[in-house]
């Protein structure tokens, strides 16, 4: 079953439509959210959704697609990832159990499939790790969904992600074993994967402010606000498109630390897409009631999501390049300082200081591109 693609296939396309309705929803869900708990719940499962996306896609990266048994798994992950989609905006509600079970599910049906089909070959190991690890994982994605009180869910759940990405971000370790070694990744397969995601990730950016501009009327102020989104939306795809995110398969090939950039990519993205979604919640609330005083959580949803996919863009450009842009450093200053001068006034405002601070980062790359 091995036999690593060197492209993506269009059952992974297909898959990734499972993963509009996310980010969709974890945008509303953040939108509406008038506690950080809300937001605290909207980002653990935009996050348990993404290790459902960066699972697969390793899966598919080492795995061959051709093989029937591999394309019922990703046809089975897909339907759990719709599900849990389904169950998100009641997640620390009714749905608990099935968000934290079918999470689980998925986990534990991957292995189950994967390691009778492996016997007697060394590259059994690892299928066999990842179900031990999410064993520990999965009981406690159960236990939370079968808990009623959505905080005590929420800190159990949060136990259950760390050890999803502690033991993905490790290779899943086995006390006095060696961690396992990095898989062969096909880089041109990798990097097209998290590249689509990204775009996909912007996508959502363009419809959530569509949709909700073309549920209110048109007013000078909305179409502003529109316009201001439309721009942060430009300016986030430049950033990545022109820069790092286009060199992404060379850099894997070439790069001299190839397996610390395998595991960081995963966690810079997971940045970088967060903060899209930060954005578009707040553009969300923004083109509804461009004039009304901001509070700290849309701050934190416009000015945080910038802030954070700066972040996220930086450890990608250091992971590539061995060094921080001094850009994104003085854009993630620029946006505290902002968080602290703004507040209190019209969300309009905050949506064009993110954009103008993103604008001016995005200056920054083009001069030092030049150079």
């Amino acid at each position: 079953m091995s036999g690593a693609p060197q492209r993506a296939d269009l059952l992974e396309l297909f898959f990734d439509l499972a993963l509009i309705a996310t980010l969709i929803l974890t945008s509303q869900k953040m939108a509406a959210a008038q506690t950080w708990t809300g937001i605290g719940q909207a980002l653990l499962a935009l996050s348990t959704l993404w290790a459902v996306w960066v699972t697969t896609t390793s899966f598919t990266d080492l795995y061959s697609l051709q093989k029937r048994p591999i394309q019922f798994v990703v046809l089975g992950v897909m339907f759990g990832g719709m599900l849990m989609s389904a169950a998100l905006p009641t997640a620390f509600g009714g749905h608990g159990l099935v968000f934290g079970a079918t999470w689980a599910g998925i986990n534990w049906g991957r292995g189950l499939v994967l390691i009778p089909s492996l016997r007697g070959r060394r590259e059994r190991e690892r299928p066999l790790r990842v179900l031990l690890w999410t064993t520990v994982s999965g009981v406690l994605w159960i236990v939370g969904g079968l808990l009623p009180h959505p905080d005590t869910r929420l800190a159990v759940w949060l136990v259950a992600l760390l050890v999803d990405y502690v033991a993905f971000g490790l290779r899943f370790p086995i006390p006095g074993r060696r961690p396992l070694p990095q898989y062969d990744v096909a880089p041109e397969h990798l990097a097209e994967r998290y590249q689509q995601i990204y775009i996909l990730a912007l996508g959502e950016l363009v419809l959530v402010t569509v949709l909700t501009l073309s549920g209110m009327p048109f007013t000078a102020d909305r179409i502003g606000a529109f316009l201001t989104a439309f721009v942060a939306a430009v300016l986030l795809w430049w950033s990545y498109a022109r820069r790092t995110g286009a060199i992404l398969r060379n850099a894997i090939e070439r790069s001299a630390h190839r397996d610390r950039l395998v595991q960081v990519n995963p966690y810079a993205h997971w940045l970088m897409i967060v903060g899209v979604v930060g954005i578009a919640a707040g553009f969300d609330r923004i083109i509804q009631h461009p004039l009304e005083r901001s509070d700290a959580i849309l701050a934190a949803l416009v000015l945080g999501g910038a802030a954070l996919f700066l972040v996220g863009r930086a450890t990608l450009d250091h992971q590539v390049f061995g060094r921080v842009p001094f850009s994104h450093v003085a854009g993630v200053v620029v946006i505290a300082a902002a968080a602290a001068a703004t507040r209190g006034l019209p969300g309009f405002t905050l949506g064009v200081v993110a954009t103008v601070v993103l604008l001016g980062v995005a200056a920054g790359q083009f001069v030092r591109s030049r150079r």
